[in-house]
């Protein structure tokens, strides 16, 4: 078996022909790429953990709760609406109207405040993520001084 994959890497080998080039390709006039480069003074890098990354990507998990919410209220405000401007001939209709905006109160207000209770707004993610770089190393570049030398410059001579 050995002998099979030593023969095997040795024909895959010379079938790879090797170009060397001594120059790189100059690009012509029409394929330059103008690279304008500014100085940084400092690149600040955070680490981010999976479910952060899913909060910036999907939004809260609790957001699902308020999509729910606002519409079921609104069902419910639209139902005591029509209770109290509409003629019902049907008592059924008027019970289930009665029973829609019941329903609709108590579980978009018990969604509401569950999605109260447990939201994550990307700001507190941000907030956190930031937080884990010590506050005097984020100074604003303006209050560094670049211009002075870190190391005494020895006299040349």
């Amino acid at each position: 078996m050995e002998e099979f994959l030593r023969l095997r890497a040795r024909r895959v080998v010379e079938k790879v022909p090797v170009i060397m080039a001594t120059e790189a390709p100059q690009p012509s006039k029409s394929d330059s790429v103008v690279v304008r480069h500014g100085r940084v003074a400092s690149v600040d890098l955070f680490e981010i953990k999976e479910s952060e990354l899913e909060v910036f990507e999907k939004g809260s998990p609790a957001d699902i709760q308020l999509n729910f919410a606002l519409p079921l209220l609104t069902l419910a405000f639209e139902a005591v609406c029509v209770l109290l401007t509409a003629t019902f001939q049907n008592p059924t209709i008027k019970t289930v109207f009665i029973v829609i905006s019941i329903v609709g109160f108590l579980f978009g207000l018990y969604l509401l405040i569950a999605w109260s209770r447990s939201r994550t707004s990307l700001r507190m993610v941000c907030k956190t993520i930031r937080g884990r770089i010590p506050s005097d190393s984020l100074e604003p570049d303006d209050k560094r001084d670049v211009t002075a030398p870190t190391k005494p410059v020895a006299p040349s001579g």
